[in-house]
């Protein structure tokens, strides 16, 4: 088992505080900054395609559209799809080997999975490798460096700091994850309005290097690795296989779908994509399959079980990370649907979007920090039950809203959204991390951020699969391609140009209208959290919870049960 020792100097705790929210925000960013500079990217992948520069009324430019969709969604999803399957293997292998070490090392995989990714189709030369493939496997280096950090950085906090101090710790690297998705999709604009997409990633390279140093210097290990335990290989491998599965399929469902409304290539690109609704059914099957044997497996056969079900028991545990799941499947997909409406159906530059999207940051990082602070004092249920409610709001107007929408109106609809987001996040993490044991951190923490991360995967794909399937997507494509200037006001409010977007607002309206209904449902769990109990605010030594002087315990402050009792 884990134990922890008691090696905290007084400010060591604010530089693992310091050095995670780096880690985080690093991580976060490169999501949402790509999403924000996808049609510069392709742009790219489509020209450095066999048919990228042919016409656009031919069979040779529909495949070339559509292949390098796919690129670019994968480079997007892949992503996710690694950081999202990994989290729990890299979650266990730091209980058993170590937490800085895996951290420490996942910060040095990252930077140098940011600096391939930004040298696509350069030191490889663009060929049977293409650009759009070669970002696709530099962005899986760098998901394996992200699921590293973010499958410790939880469990390091935990760790580091006592509990009356968790939710503020927690809810500021919480704020910085979020805050950081919502951040990349400013930074991506200025960047790739002013240099070049690939400096997305190359802007991690410097930061990402002194991070990394500074980690290797300065975080020490405070708990014993239980090294006498073993890995659930078998885990791991059925878990990732039935991720992969359900995005490849989805994929798959997708290509097979885009001869829907195509009218230029149309023969070809039906005969090219249309038999892959077949291996979509295939991936979908084996997704069922592969997941029915994981819990077997965890549940039965694995000694030392890569998800713990029984931190499940636990209903703090359990309502935190449902609740904090279908909120993320629920809002997931924002971003995305959100990009190609304002750099598509308003014509604006990716600099332009990036400023239309700024409130939803100052909404997140106004009440992120607040509720993480407060929720120290009168528990969560009623900060998560509120950020809920006001998110499912915020996704239901969404469903609504027309293509005249005014820029006062979405931003006041998505400085909602910001706020709801930062009421939730802060204390939720807090009663996920306080409900567990201190041997159980990290596969805690890695179980909700695993939960997290494929469920804003699944969002994605949702996302993905309605665009794909009804919106021609060669038209689509060549008219995303030419929206990355902004366009004259003349031109987008014009019938011709808005006709031309009337299929996908239409799926726009539905995807949100889905989002929403989901994270009504994320309410009901959010309501049954359990009340924390009234008590003395307890230090967490490792052997036992002692005491703090009676001055503190005068405050009043709630504690969860778990950290009331001798461990």
């Amino acid at each position: 088992m884990v134990k922890t020792t008691d090696f905290r100097s007084p400010g060591y705790k604010w530089v693992v505080l310091s050095n995670t929210t780096i880690a985080i925000l690093m991580a976060s960013i490169d999501t949402s900054i790509v999403i924000i500079s996808l049609p510069y990217i392709l742009q790219s992948v489509l020209h450095h395609l066999p048919g990228g520069y042919a016409s656009q009324n031919s069979a040779a430019y529909a495949i070339a559209s559509a292949n390098s969709f796919i690129y670019v969604i994968w480079s997007l999803m892949g992503y996710m799809l690694i950081t999202a399957t990994l989290l729990m293997f890299f979650g266990r292998i730091a209980d058993l080997k170590g937490r800085v070490k895996i951290y420490n090392t996942g910060f040095a995989v990252f930077t140098v999975g940011s600096l391939l990714a930004g040298l696509s189709g350069i030191i490889i030369p663009n060929g049977w490798m293409t650009e759009g493939l070669q970002l696709v496997l530099f962005r899986f280096l760098q998901a394996i460096g992200a699921a590293m950090l973010w499958s410790n950085s939880a469990a390091l906090l935990t760790d580091a700091f006592p509990p009356n101090q968790r939710g503020l710790a927690l809810g500021t690297n919480m704020v910085s994850g979020v805050g950081g998705s919502m951040l990349g999709l400013v930074l991506g604009g200025v960047i790739t309005s002013v240099a070049s997409w690939r400096y997305i990633f190359f802007i991690n390279v410097p930061i990402g290097a002194f991070a990394t140093i500074w980690a290797y210097a300065k975080l020490h290990e405070l708990s014993t690795p239980a090294k006498s335990e073993s890995i659930d290989v078998p885990g791991a491998v059925l878990f990732s296989s039935s991720i992969a599965l359900l995005l490849l399929g989805s994929t798959f469902y997708t290509l097979g779908g885009m001869t829907a409304g195509t009218s230029s290539g149309g023969n070809a690109l039906y005969s090219t994509f249309h038999p892959y609704i077949e291996y979509s059914y295939l991936c979908f099957a084996g997704t069922v399959a592969m997941l029915a044997a994981f819990i077997v497996n965890e549940t039965y056969w694995a000694k030392y079980p890569l998800m713990k079900f029984s931190l499940f028991k636990s209903r703090m545990f359990s309502t935190g990370v449902l609740s904090a799941t279908l909120l993320s499947l629920g809002r997931g997909g924002m971003m995305f649907l959100l990009v190609f409406f304002l750099e598509g159906v308003k014509g604006l530059s990716a600099f332009n979007s990036g400023l239309w999207l700024i409130p939803m940051s100052l909404g997140f990082l106004a009440a992120g920090p607040l509720s993480g602070l407060v929720s120290d004092r009168i528990g969560y249920r009623g900060l998560t039950t509120a950020g809920m409610v006001l998110s499912a709001v915020v996704l239901l107007l969404l469903s609504v809203i027309p293509q005249t929408v005014s820029v006062a109106e979405l931003s006041s609809v998505l400085a909602l959204a910001g706020i709801g987001g930062g009421l939730f996040a802060s204390p939720n993490i807090a009663s996920i991390m306080n409900s567990v044991e201190a041997k159980d951190r990290g596969v805690g923490a890695a179980t909700n951020s695993t939960m997290l991360n494929v469920a804003s995967m699944m969002a994605m794909t949702i996302a993905f699969v309605f665009i794909g399937t009804t919106v021609n997507v060669s038209h689509f494509i060549t008219l995303f391609v030419g929206t990355v200037h902004n366009l004259p006001a003349s031109e987008v409010n014009s019938a011709l140009y808005q006709a031309q977007w009337l299929t996908f607002m239409d799926s726009f309206h539905k995807v949100f209208l889905v989002f929403g209904i989901i994270v009504l449902a994320g309410i009901i769990p959010s309501v049954l959290r359990p009340k924390m109990k009234k008590g003395p605010i307890l230090v967490d030594t490792g052997e036992s919870a002692v005491e703090l002087l009676p001055e503190a315990k005068q405050t009043g402050a709630e504690i969860p049960e778990a950290e009331t009792a001798p461990r």
